[in-house]
């Protein structure tokens, strides 16, 4: 889902928490061809001892590491998303990650089918046909009724 630092990463620094897109802007990366560099102009910063404080940069600070709340939709925070797509820095996941972590059957079901750990015991009614579970997912725990139309269906 996110993507990983290549080596040499660079050097820890302080943390700076991005509370708005208009603080943030995405520019070509001169490092990576196709990939874009985050820039932050503002963002609160923190430092040793608990401190914190907004601050401005000029010139504007790049980002080493990007993650946040990556649902789209999200009033909050559903921006995070767009700015952290094709980063040239590592992210701390993505836009299609979450879309799976929030469907609890497709997460259940790539537990016990591909990991083979114990999931509580799901049975899940679907209507129609979906691309993100085969045909006839069999898995330990998990119990999948596939609805075709679900009237006239007990």
């Amino acid at each position: 889902g996110g993507a990983r630092c290549p080596p040499p990463c660079p050097p820890a620094g302080a943390m700076v928490l991005c509370l708005s897109p208009s603080w943030a802007s995405r520019v070509p990366s001169e490092s990576c061809p196709g990939a874009w560099s985050l820039l932050l102009s503002r963002g609160v910063s923190f430092k040793v001892g608990g401190h914190s404080a907004l601050e401005s940069f000029a010139p504007p600070r790049r980002a080493n590491y990007v993650t946040g709340t990556f649902a789209p939709g999200d009033p909050e925070g559903g921006w995070v998303g767009e700015l952290a797509r094709d980063l040239d820095c590592p992210t701390g996941g993505s836009v299609p990650l979450a879309h799976r972590l929030e469907d609890t059957l497709v997460t259940r079901w790539l537990l016990a089918a591909h990991a083979k750990l114990p999931v509580p015991p799901t049975l899940a009614f679907v209507l129609g046909t979906r691309g993100d579970l085969p045909a006839q997912p069999a898995a330990p725990g998990v119990r999948l009724v596939r609805l075709q139309d679900p009237q006239g269906q007990q």
